[in-house]
């Protein structure tokens, strides 16, 4: 028998991959910081790059993760 597709998909592995990315992105912004120091330039990067990134993968895959366990 085939299983049917419900939608909702794999949640430790979008977790997982949520978390590799976070991971990577503090890396990227530590990597930044140390070799381009600490200014309001480097700081407006970091930031905006992180609302980029995390905003939207919140919205998409977090926030009905937590609506779902409320029920």
């Amino acid at each position: 028998m085939k299983q049917q597709y419900s939608g909702e998909g794999n949640e430790i592995g979008k977790i997982g991959g949520l978390i590799l990315l976070a991971l990577l992105w503090i890396w990227l912004v530590y990597y930044l910081f140390t070799k381009g120091g600490i200014d309001g330039k480097n700081i407006l990067v970091a930031a905006f790059s992180g609302i980029i990134i995390f905003v939207p993968l919140w919205k998409r895959y977090i926030r009905p993760l937590i609506e779902r366990r409320k029920k």
